[in-house]
């Protein structure tokens, strides 16, 4: 009989918490919590105010300040036509019309922030979906940011160019290819490393698409510096043992070419030292088999480990 008593307290107790929790006009009250560009204001339930006028009635009205104008009401991310990840206020074609999801609305006809965000689920505490869905993106959880892109694009018209298919099916190069790096087609034939002209820094342009390789590449280590008088001399060994070539950068640094070659097998003569590597796993200028890519510049190392064995 006494266990009755009890079980209403905290059944009020766990509701008046609840109330408490969710805060906004969940709680009764109207927050005015003041907010700055760092405020994280989102699944939280206290920053009803930053967007409503007053309390939206479920079903009716939403009462959105500025007319609804998301571009103003989410003023915290800066929105500007040529910075933002995709435009708003656009009215797309026909054809990507019928692309587009059912539950992904149109505004007016127009595309908006709740075209792709679902507004109404982080106005509210739920830290299952905030660990899930930090962006409130309508569909998601997504393995990647482009499968939801891929709901209202075709996907077979974004394909990566692929820079290392540089060869037509008759053999001839492909001189657009050329220029995703060079400024201009170097001479295959006879052009050496340092003649060559690039558009620019050789860790970007790789980097553009390998991005996961920009950080301590290879095994945790930063290669990309100036090779000690030791290894420069085990490396211009290696060249002249193996038939390679190791180029360093215009300031004598080791880059991705060092290692790596980015040219499909025919680009440049087979005879030639800088074709090794072409077309082969990983792009490697000598065989990652027995780590003889790293032999060519720590055999030192690899002595000193086989003599302690």
């Amino acid at each position: 009989m006494k266990k009755f008593p009890l079980i209403v307290f905290f059944a009020v107790f766990a509701g008046i918490m609840l109330s408490a929790h969710q805060g906004g006009w969940a709680a009764g009250g109207n927050v005015t919590t003041t907010v700055t560009k760092d405020t994280d204001i989102h699944y939280t339930g206290k920053y009803c105010t930053e967007c409503h006028e007053k309390r939206p009635v479920k079903g009716g009205k939403k009462f959105l300040k500025y007319n609804g104008d998301f571009s103003k009401l989410c003023w915290c991310h800066g929105y500007t036509p040529g910075a933002y990840i995709h435009p708003v206020g656009v009215v797309p074609s026909k054809e990507k019309k019928k692309k587009i999801p059912k539950d992904f609305p149109l505004v007016n006809g127009r595309l908006s922030c709740i075209t792709c965000h679902d507004i109404y689920l982080q106005c509210r505490v739920n830290p299952q979906a905030k660990s899930l869905n930090k962006r409130f993106l309508r569909g998601a959880p997504y393995l990647s940011r482009t499968t939801l892109c891929f709901r209202c694009h075709d996907e077979k018209k974004y394909k990566m160019l692929d820079p290392h298919n540089q060869l037509t099916r008759k053999g001839e190069i492909i001189i657009q290819k050329c220029l995703y790096c060079h400024v201009e087609k170097p001479d295959e034939k006879r052009a050496t490393f340092k003649e060559v002209k690039l558009i620019g820094n050789l860790e970007v342009l790789c980097y553009r698409c390998h991005f996961k390789q920009s950080r301590l590449h290879p095994i945790n280590a930063n290669h990309l510096r100036k090779p000690t008088a030791k290894i420069l001399a085990m490396m211009k060994e290696s060249e002249k043992k193996y038939g390679i070539i190791l180029p360093l950068d215009y300031e004598g640094k080791i880059t991705c070419p060092t290692c790596h070659n980015p040219h499909e097998r025919g680009v440049i003569p087979t005879n030639k030292p800088g074709a090794k590597g072409a077309s082969e796993k990983y792009r490697l200028r000598l065989s990652k088999e027995n780590l003889q890519i790293c032999i060519a510049c720590h055999k030192d190392k690899f002595q000193q480990q086989q003599q302690q064995r």
